[in-house]
């Protein structure tokens, strides 16, 4: 009867100990099949030049581990005439993430047309990994449109005048542009050709009214300036919903 019990036991520590030991396998297991994600960048392929030339902006899609060290998050760009290089805040969180860059010219002016964009991510935890992307980018237009915070009322309520600033790139066209100011019941539309050489340039913009009678108070303003570049057009957008007509 001993022998027996003495068994049982060898035989149930056997079958604990088995079991623990399945357990502790599948546990481990999962965590050494799932290594960190590598870092991961990627440029887009459209970038918009400042109107001066002076910067090119686009975006870039960047990934790095979580609770890793960014130790270099850079993009450069390079023209025959121009380059530049910039940062951008990633942080390591496991995850994708937009970042809109704004890439300054150390040298040069930047054009229209193409430019070679590198972007270039460095993370470390103990080791150190990388990634890269390098790709012809396509540089359009940016067009640069800003309102006054203020209207002047004209003719008994009949127009209000308005000043627009905007700035279009060298070799680019400016087309003819809108600008509608709302108020209550009145409602009028004037308009405005945008100057493309780099430089921004003040436009006192008449608007009639087409119906009702405009007043002195807070009114409704959104203007678009328009301009063409090898028969594709692009539009600037200011929208003003507080626009203050004075008299």
């Amino acid at each position: 009867m001993m022998r027996c019990g003495i068994s049982r036991r060898i035989a149930r520590t056997f079958v604990l100990g088995s079991v623990i030991g399945l357990l502790t396998a599948g546990l481990a297991a999962p965590a050494q099949a799932r290594p960190p994600a590598p870092p991961t960048v990627d440029v887009q392929s459209v970038a918009w030049l400042a109107p001066d030339g002076g910067s090119v902006s686009f975006q870039v899609i960047a990934s790095c581990p979580e609770r890793w060290s960014v130790v270099q998050a850079v993009v450069a760009v390079s023209q025959p005439q121009a380059s530049g290089q910039a940062s951008f805040p990633l942080t390591c969180i496991g995850a994708l993430r937009v970042f809109h860059v704004t890439v300054p010219a150390a040298t040069g002016t930047f054009g229209l047309g193409e430019a070679q964009a590198t972007a270039s991510v460095i993370v470390k935890r103990g080791k150190t990994q990388s990634a890269q992307d390098s790709q012809l980018i396509r540089v359009d237009p940016a067009v640069l449109v800003e309102m006054a915070e203020s209207a002047r009322l004209e003719s008994g309520g009949g127009a209000v005048t308005i000043g627009v600033t905007v700035a279009c790139p060298v070799g680019t066209t400016g087309l003819e542009s809108r600008l509608v100011v709302s108020q209550g019941q009145a409602l009028g539309v004037g308009t405005y050709t945008p100057v493309c050489d780099g430089s921004r340039h003040a436009f006192n913009v008449r608007v009639e009214a087409s119906r009702g009678v405009y007043q002195a108070g807070i009114a409704q303003a959104l203007t678009f300036a328009n301009i063409e570049f090898e028969g594709r057009s692009f539009a600037g957008i200011d929208d003003d919903g507080a626009l203050e007509i004075v008299t």
